[in-house]
């Protein structure tokens, strides 16, 4: 993971990304022997720039990527930084694997224009149908679980993504993360289901909801944002 530590030289623009790995050996095969090299990609950084004027830089939090994961090594992705005063956008690109990750400033900033909600409804049905268990109710058959899940939709559609503060990032895609449903949306979405589902179905219901309903559960909104790069000229 990125611990969100940087460093930039002022006068030539140089970026390094200090993690854990600055003081990883590197190995060389030679004669039938492995050679370990000692490596210390801080310090040979800071004294390259010996005498420059050095600033630490400090993750924000706020990253796209085309790929969807700024986490992929080989993406292309852009990063916001700051020093405290100012905020500045990264741009990191990689050639190759085996080529270090390059760093170069960029007039700009990322703009977060918009955010959707949807709800897991695949892995809803899923779970619904294959894993959980309804004892002492019957199973609900397909059409039913289709209605929950429509119910479910539709309730989801009202709920504002502004005010929906994300619980649980995805590990996959750094554009989506997990909202919490609150005690007043389970209770309407019970309210709700109370009018196509008979007493023994929504104690059901309740207690499949209430299983789901962790930070990254079944339950959990998707909330999905959309990033523009706004450049400036």
């Amino acid at each position: 993971m990125d611990n969100g530590k940087y460093i930039r030289c002022r006068n030539c623009e140089a970026i390094h990304h200090v993690t854990s790995f600055d003081r990883s050996p590197s190995y060389r095969y030679s004669a039938g022997e492995i050679e370990e090299i000692p490596v210390d990609d801080w310090r040979e950084f800071t004294a390259r720039h010996a005498g420059h004027r050095l600033e630490p830089l400090r993750f924000t939090g706020s990253c796209y990527s085309s790929s969807g994961f700024a986490g992929d090594p080989m993406s292309a992705a852009y990063l916001e930084v700051t020093n405290g005063t100012e905020t500045f956008l990264l741009h990191r690109t990689r050639r190759t694997i085996d080529e270090p990750v390059r760093y170069a400033v960029v007039e700009g900033r990322l703009v977060e224009h918009d955010r959707t909600l949807e709800i897991q409804d695949r892995q809803i049905r899923k779970e619904m149908k294959l894993h959980f268990s309804w004892a002492p109710a019957p199973p609900l058959d397909d059409a039913k679980v289709d209605r929950f899940i429509e119910i479910f939709r539709a309730l989801v559609v009202t709920l504002d993504p502004k005010s929906m503060l994300p619980s649980e990032y995805s590990c996959e895609n750094a554009d989506v993360s997990y909202g919490r449903l609150d005690a007043q949306v389970i209770h309407a979405l019970m309210a709700k289901c109370s009018e196509h589902f008979s007493q023994s179905e929504l104690q059901s219901l309740g207690r499949f909801i209430e299983t789901h309903s962790d930070d990254d559960g079944l339950m959990a909104p998707i909330l999905r944002r959309s990033v523009r790069i706004e450049l400036r000229s």
